[in-house]
């Protein structure tokens, strides 16, 4: 306990420092937070929570992300609104300008993770830190304040989506089907809109992925979101690094297919790394307590 504290007291510190750093215009400190403000980031995290601490926690924070990144690169390319001049910007940049997807990420998993981690300090530090990365793509040049904002609003508005959707099914499984659904309808859309948009590809295998997992998961039930010993959270781990290996082959190419295919592939192998652990180390535990969400009538 004392150590999480401990954590969480740098985390702020280092998001305040941060603030300051983005907010005074120095633009290393911009191209640091907005590089750690890239939407993989946020879904490493939710990947590591998966595999190593939690795997309803981890399925929350993946749902909660996807819906986010789906509803960004669909109002981007059905908006299609434009960036400053490229001749001003001090980092590269792709994709229409509005919204931020920086903005939009950074939001969104301050929201989810405050709320599984029933902390508000952590809150409070993610929250900044959330205000450093979307103040950083101005200081950068990359978008316009109405960029920013926007993203922002939807990343409030998604992970506000998420937790409601998450405790209005109380079930993982069944929570990663709801938000799968739209979550692929959107990146869909996007796909068809603008297909040499890159990451709509991607987001549509990834949110297709996410969809057949969760279809596995609500079909062959077992402990293995509640599992937490050593040599299952190692096997989980490589089982997923491979499919990162994978994914990363694939989407080097310029072939859409092949870059659909490599989302596709590394969601499945991420989300189906439990199970898959589960059968290769055989030894059964009883669930976890696991994360339960606050009742909505109760708060509690």
């Amino acid at each position: 306990m004392l150590a999480r504290r401990v954590l969480v007291y740098l985390l702020l510190f280092l998001s305040i420092v941060e603030l300051i750093g983005v907010l005074s215009g120095n633009v290393d400190f911009a191209i640091v937070a907005s590089r750690v403000g890239e939407s993989v980031f946020y879904m490493v995290l939710g990947v590591l929570t998966y595999c190593i601490f939690s795997g309803d926690i981890g399925l929350f924070l993946i749902g909660g992300l996807s819906l986010t990144a789906s509803l960004d690169v669909l109002l981007k390319t059905v908006l299609n609104m434009p960036r400053p001049p490229a001749s001003e910007w001090l980092v590269e940049a792709d994709g229409p300008g509005f919204p931020s997807g920086h903005a939009a990420m950074s939001f969104s998993f301050a929201l989810l993770a405050a709320y599984v981690a029933r902390d508000k300090l952590l809150g409070l530090a993610l929250l900044i830190h959330s205000l450093a990365v979307s103040n950083s793509r101005l200081v950068l040049h990359v978008h316009y304040p109405v960029d920013v904002i926007g993203g922002a609003i939807i990343g409030v508005v998604t992970a506000l989506s998420s937790v409601y959707l998450y405790i209005r099914v109380s079930d993982p499984p069944r929570y990663l089907i709801t938000v799968s659904i739209p979550s692929m309808l959107m990146s869909s859309i996007a796909s068809y809109k603008m297909p040499e948009y890159k990451d709509s590809h991607l987001l549509l295998g990834l949110t297709i992925g996410i969809l057949l997992a969760g279809a596995y998961m609500v079909r062959h039930r077992g402990d293995y979101l509640y599992r937490k010993e050593n040599i299952y959270r190692i096997t989980t781990l490589i089982i997923s690094f491979a499919g990162l290996l994978l994914t990363l082959i694939l989407e080097s190419t310029d072939y859409f297919p092949l870059i659909l295919l490599s989302g596709l592939l590394f969601s499945l192998v991420v989300l189906l790394s439990r199970p898959i652990a589960s059968i290769i180390v055989k030894k059964k535990v009883a669930p976890g307590a696991g994360f339960e969400p606050a009742h909505p009538s109760t708060g509690q």
